[in-house]
């Protein structure tokens, strides 16, 4: 009876905390517990952190988009480019060209899906309902495909990179530009049912995680030594990298995961101390971690370009994948070999069940290019008073490799009524197929001494999700020329030239929050003097409705100098809530893409406090002030944390000017008797803040 009422409070404070929590988020934040998946049918549900009967289904069911008459949007232009050989040469055979692919995909799960779901929820979740589906919080695609390298063979290469839709039935665009033997394979692979080229997605979504009983510990002052990071400000980082220097300082020491008692969830563990680390090292490029064209196809800091680093990683992963399984499979052939053995040989008078000597840990490779070795180092203990309650040292144990047993099958007599039993066996690991190019840059400024975070809490996180599709069987189509068509540009007067704009590091419910529109200009100068003028304004309104794909025309007028043909000039004017305005001057471009990279970006700061800080110095409540500028306008920020029912964490995002850090902030406690004690306000540029240090 006593424990049954232990268990019945015990679920009470739990159910108070979280609705504390719910109570302090925005009405618009969709609050999901990421450790607690469910599949039902073809769809992954994520539960809500307050209501367990209320799930989330994850929109990854990528396809081509289609126009309001049904049809793909799709184009594959093939073309060619008639060249002169000199005089000294020998005579040109083939003309100089090319492809360009472009392609609108978009997530969207089929009514069927859903329902489908629905009823395996009821089936395994009696009364649990699905209330909509998740809202990524960013993500990128790519277009995969294979070419021949300079051996001779083929390499599956990322040729393409887009930002994602994050919403269920939203479109977004991507174009990849094509050498002329590329061209020439892509377009023959697309006469097969599966072409060779395909949709690759890292989604980014953002909940909970459940409290565990461990402790982050880093040394920023080792950390920032790594030979990886020795380039520091002059790099950019992709982040398979960060993740494998990661790996490297964990097996070092200088990041330490410690456990109390024991834990299944290593791997989350392990991705929340790389996201909190990374959070406070760097910030994705340009405010979004898309990387422009000339970093994607030129060089980046001396490191090469992005596109030809990510496929390093790429093709390392798959490498790895590769060596894992064949030992696997050989490790599954020996294990059969014995158990066969087995039952084939008479057993001694007393048989009894042995065990092999457990075999040393083996990498595993992860989707997206990843490895896992299972390897956070040996990491000191963490004294008492750091860690939290006192606990018992036979109970406390700091993470270490686990050790894989393979268990010998069990002597069986002759005449077994299961002959065929085979030996348990090792399932191979999943072949990775992309490697995502999000590109990240180091913070100005660094951090300095050891980072300690308890994760005896519901902490935020992020998610990243991985999914492929191919594009599809398209042979219907080869022969419209309005999806496939081959030109020859040597007639000028025909030419026009689309320029495509889209917006990087908004979605629409920033264009809902903080931006009205932005307007571009296209002016092109022809060779004559004449001036062709474009414009398009993008909001809210036709933010989603096109994709954010928006298009600019020029045509064109006497232009015979072809290499002057590809140049024009435009301008951009952004315009912020409360009426502030910023315009761009004129600046001269000639790629086919105009990255719209607003002077504003989307900044996170996450907000923590110690439970035994906070318990010592007797604060009931927490009020954090945050300040920021927008426009030239100072904006403020509020949020409350409340230690009486375990609320300790926050992440509250604001909008900064694209390289600027810096906020001002003010943090208030309330103690016993009405006392109120404040920092004042401050400046600082941490991606994490903590609350707890009383002034």
């Amino acid at each position: 009876m006593r424990t049954k009422t232990k268990l019945m409070q015990g679920l009470a404070l739990r159910g108070l905390a979280l609705a504390m929590l719910a109570a302090t988020l925005p009405a618009w934040a969709q609050q999901i517990l990421l450790d607690k998946p469910v599949k039902a049918g073809e769809l992954t549900l994520f539960p809500d952190l307050n209501d367990d009967k209320v799930y989330y289904y994850v929109s990854d069911k990528p396809r081509l988009a289609t126009d309001a008459n049904g049809r793909p949007q799709f184009s594959f232009l093939r073309y060619v480019d008639n060249v002169r050989s000199g005089a000294d040469q020998p005579e040109a055979r083939e003309g100089e060209g090319g492809g360009i692919v472009h392609a609108v995909v978009a997530l969207a799960v089929s009514p069927e899906q859903l329902g489908d779901a629905r009823r395996e929820l009821q089936r395994v979740r009696p009364g649990a309902r699905i209330e909509g589906p998740v809202v990524f919080k960013s993500g990128k695609f790519g277009l995969v495909s294979s070419f021949k390298d300079p051996q001779g063979g083929f390499t599956t290469q990322v040729v393409g990179l887009g930002n994602a839709p994050i919403l269920d039935g939203e479109k977004a665009a991507v174009s990849m530009q094509l050498t002329k033997q590329g061209a020439k394979v892509l377009w023959e692979s697309f006469n097969t049912p599966t072409p060779d080229i395909s949709f690759s997605f890292e989604m980014d979504m953002t909940g909970f995680r459940s409290p565990h009983r461990a402790v982050i510990e880093a040394d920023f002052d080792q950390i920032y030594e790594h030979q990886a990071f020795g380039a520091g400000l002059a790099s950019s980082y992709l982040s398979a990298e960060i993740k494998t220097a990661f790996d490297d300082l964990t097996r070092k020491g200088a990041i330490k995961l410690t456990q109390v008692g024991a834990d299944e969830k290593l791997d989350a563990l392990i991705t929340t101390a790389y996201n909190k680390i990374a959070d406070m090292m760097f910030a994705p490029m340009g405010g979004t971690g898309t990387p422009d064209l000339t970093s994607l196809a030129g060089a980046a800091g001396g490191q090469g370009s992005l596109l030809d680093r990510a496929s390093t990683q790429l093709q390392r992963a798959r490498q790895e994948a590769d060596q894992e399984n064949a030992r696997i499979r050989a490790e599954n052939r020996a294990a059969d070999e014995r158990a066969a053995a087995t039952r084939t040989t008479p057993p001694p008078a007393t048989a009894t069940a042995t065990a092999t000597q457990p075999t040393p840990p083996a990498a595993t490779a992860q989707p997206g290019g990843r490895s896992d070795s299972r390897d956070i180092s040996a990491a000191q203990q963490v004294p008492a008073e750091q860690a939290g309650p006192a606990v018992p040292a036979q109970a406390r144990q700091t993470v270490q490799p686990p050790q894989e047993t393979s268990q010998a099958p069990v002597s069986r007599a002759v005449g077994d009524p299961d002959p065929d039993r085979r030996a348990p066996r090792k399932e191979e690991v999943a072949k990775p197929a992309f490697a995502i190019v999000a590109a990240y840059e180091m913070k100005k400024v660094r951090q300095r001494g050891i980072f300690r975070i308890d994760l005896n809490k519901y902490n935020s996180d992020t998610l990243t999700l991985r999914f492929d599709e191919n594009i599809g069987d398209l042979r219907s189509l080869k022969g419209d020329a309005a999806h496939f068509r081959e030109v020859n540009l040597d007639d000028p007067l025909f030419r026009q030239r689309e320029i495509v704009a889209f917006v990087d590091g908004l979605n629409a419910q920033d264009f809902g929050q903080y931006v009205n529109f932005v307007n571009v200009r296209l002016r092109k100068t022809h060779q004559g003097g004449q001036i062709t003028d474009d414009e398009v304004r993008i909001d809210r309104n036709n933010f989603n409705k096109e994709g954010n794909n928006f298009k600019l025309l020029y045509g064109w007028k006497g232009d015979n100098d072809r290499r002057r043909w590809m140049d024009y000039e435009y301008k951009t004017a952004w315009s912020f809530f409360g009426g502030n305005a910023i315009e761009g001057d004129w600046q001269r471009a000639s790629t086919g893409a105009i990255n719209l990279a607003p002077p504003y970006q989307r900044r996170t700061v996450e907000l923590q406090a110690d439970p035994a800080l906070i318990g010592q110095a007797g604060v009931r409540a927490i009020t954090v002030k945050l300040y920021y500028s927008l426009g030239g306008v100072e904006q403020s920020r509020t949020v409350s944390l409340n230690p009486a029912k375990g609320q300790l964490s926050e992440r509250v995002e604001f909008m900064l000017p694209a390289n600027q850090y810096d906020y001002g902030y003010e943090i208030s406690w309330r103690l016993p008797g009405n006392k109120t004690v404040s920092s004042g306000r401050k400046t600082t540029s941490d991606a994490i803040l903590f609350v707890d240090e009383l002034p």
